[in-house]
């Protein structure tokens, strides 16, 4: 029932889930909510790879983009992430084109890229997934240092790159601002803007973390094409704070 590649690219407003619990009903109940995407993320989330191969299960069930942030740029949790059932991989720390490459080489396989053959899991489910794969499987590299800004040029160059995602809160962090102030500081804006603009200009689909659906709403109107509305730890901690509210 995934949505394919094709389909997810084109459209205008993609909104993100993501999963920080180890919790099979959290996840069931986010699928079945219309996210346009929902991602794992294996590198602040609090599993590894056998809870996130049971999620991508759950996941495959539902008409929903399943993604997973990996831990680092490596080969090994790249390939086997895809191979149980991700379509689409944000890479976290890509800073320069040599990242770049090695990420988006790691994703695909021959002549396109490097990746091994054995979709374990994937394969089960998906007829002719071999002569499938290379062209639905989405390439996300995360832009979230100094030097992956200063790099933005050589990273979006990448012919094989699908989209970028801005990480506000390690980019702010490594400009010298608190985390509390991601949203609010006018340099960080700009640069935002600037991605933007460079995303668009290399005809590459964008992406923004925010904290919330207000913040989501900004960053569309701004022109991103896909916004993750916070995670579902923080969602549930904020509806448990208003509920609690209400009633004492």
């Amino acid at each position: 029932m995934k949505i394919s590649k094709k389909n997810f690219i084109r459209k205008k407003k993609i909104i993100n889930g993501w999963i920080h619990i180890d919790s099979i009903s959290a996840v069931k109940i986010m699928a079945k909510n219309k996210f346009d995407a929902i991602t794992i993320d294996l590198q602040h989330g609090m599993f590894g790879f056998e809870k996130c191969k049971d999620i991508l299960q759950i996941i495959s069930k539902y008409e929903v983009m399943p993604l997973v942030r990996i831990p680092s740029n490596d080969i090994g949790i790249i390939n086997k992430v895809i191979d149980a059932g991700a379509y689409g991989v944000i890479c976290p720390l890509v800073n320069n084109q040599i990242d770049v490459e090695n990420f988006t080489n790691s994703c695909f396989y021959p002549p396109k890229g490097i990746r091994s053959f054995g979709p374990t899991l994937v394969n089960i489910d998906n007829q002719n997934y071999f002569e499938k794969s290379n062209n639905e499987i989405l390439a996300i590299s995360m832009i979230e240092t100094k030097e992956s800004l200063e790099n933005l040029d050589h990273i979006l160059k990448n012919k094989n790159l699908d989209m970028i995602y801005v990480g506000p809160y390690d980019l702010s962090i490594s400009y010298g601002f608190k985390p509390d102030k991601v949203f609010r500081e006018k340099k960080m804006m700009h640069f935002y803007e600037h991605i933007l603009r460079k995303a668009k200009k290399y005809k590459k689909k964008s992406a923004i973390h925010c904290s919330g659906s207000d913040t989501g709403s900004f960053f569309l109107k701004m022109g991103f094409d896909m916004v993750t509305i916070s995670t579902d730890l923080n969602l549930l901690n904020k509806a448990l704070v208003e509920e609690l509210s209400k009633i004492k």
